[in-house]
């Protein structure tokens, strides 16, 4: 069985929302700080992996 990046990209991604959000909860960090701090990186990664998905996709259409 094989996982598109997307859906990987987008389970870690709620998964890292769930720790920040659990150890807010928990008093350990600012929540809303961390996430209003960080949020381009979402943006960045999300763009890096649109990238790498669509040269991936060209590359296997030359090899068929």
């Amino acid at each position: 069985m094989l996982v598109s990046i997307e859906k990987l990209v987008l389970g870690l991604g709620l998964i890292g929302l769930g720790v920040v959000w659990t150890l807010g909860n928990l008093g350990k960090l600012d929540a809303l700080e961390t996430l209003h701090r960080w949020w381009p990186l979402l943006l960045v990664v999300w763009g890096s992996l649109e990238v790498v998905v669509s040269v991936s996709r060209r590359s296997a259409r030359r090899t068929e």
